[in-house]
C-alpha cells in the first residue's frame, strides 16, 4: 500500500511539473503531434459514426454533428 501511495505521488508530482514546466515556458513540450492525432482519431470516428447512421435510415434530426 506504501509503495502504491509513492507511485501514485510521484505520478501526480511529473504531471504538475509538465503542465507547469508548460504553463511558464509557453510552449508545447512536444505532444503535439500526439494531440493532432487524437483530434483527427475522433473526428474520423464521429464522421463514420454520423454517416452510417445517415446511411441506416436515421433522421438528420436524431443525429447533429
Amino acid at each position: 500500500m506504501k509503495n502504491l501511495i509513492i507511485v501514485l505521488s510521484a505520478a501526480c508530482a511529473a504531471v504538475a511539473g509538465y503542465f507547469g514546466v508548460r504553463h511558464f515556458t509557453h510552449r508545447d513540450l512536444g505532444f503535439t503531434s500526439a494531440r493532432k492525432y487524437a483530434r483527427n482519431l475522433a473526428k474520423t470516428l464521429l464522421h463514420t459514426e454520423l454517416t452510417a447512421a445517415r446511411e441506416a435510415g436515421a433522421t438528420s434530426a436524431t443525429t447533429s454533428e
